[in-house]
């Protein structure tokens, strides 16, 4: 259990050290017009800088609910599934992604909207955390997180039930 738990914690800081490249490297170049890549042709338009600051904060609330997770990973490998500090780590979880899930998709359509309005093209490469599906997948863990919590704590219930008719 001791590898599992060190290969998910190496997992997550390989997870925050490329998101956080990524934002570095987006942050400059959107913000600070420092052009690592060298791909700008243009100061970005406010849009494009607010589509990023969105994007990223979905990204840094997934980050929380993938560590409110690992953070209680004890619990689970313990056995005690039905422990009410368990349920409410799922939920919150859940909702993070979802929240986090709800966000991203929704700012991806609407740079959609701006982009082709506005035309500020050249600047999507700083916006490459765009992923649809992955906002999707998110949604669908959120709501399975939530669902799964719902489960453990009516789980709970019945177990106490349990054990006071024994």
């Amino acid at each position: 259990m001791k590898k599992i738990r060190y290969s998910i914690i190496l997992l997550f800081l390989a997870l925050v050290v490329s998101i956080v490249g990524n934002l570095t490297i987006s942050t400059l170049a959107l913000f600070f017009d420092t052009y690592i890549l060298h791909l700008q042709q243009g100061k970005p338009s406010l849009a494009t800088q607010g589509v990023f600051l969105a994007k990223a904060l979905a990204l840094l609330i997934f980050v929380y609910g993938v560590f409110t997770l690992i953070s209680n990973l004890k619990i689970f490998a313990t056995g005690d599934f039905f422990n009410s500090k368990l349920v409410t780590t799922y939920h919150k979880a859940g909702s993070l992604f979802l929240f986090s899930g709800i966000i991203g998709i929704v700012i991806s359509l609407i740079s959609i909207f701006f982009m082709m309005n506005y035309g500020d093209i050249h600047n999507q490469i700083y916006l490459n955390i765009d992923s649809k599906g992955l906002y999707i997948l998110l949604m669908i863990l959120g709501l399975f997180f939530r669902l799964f919590s719902a489960v453990l704590k009516k789980g709970n219930i019945i177990q106490q039930e349990n054990d006071l008719t024994i």
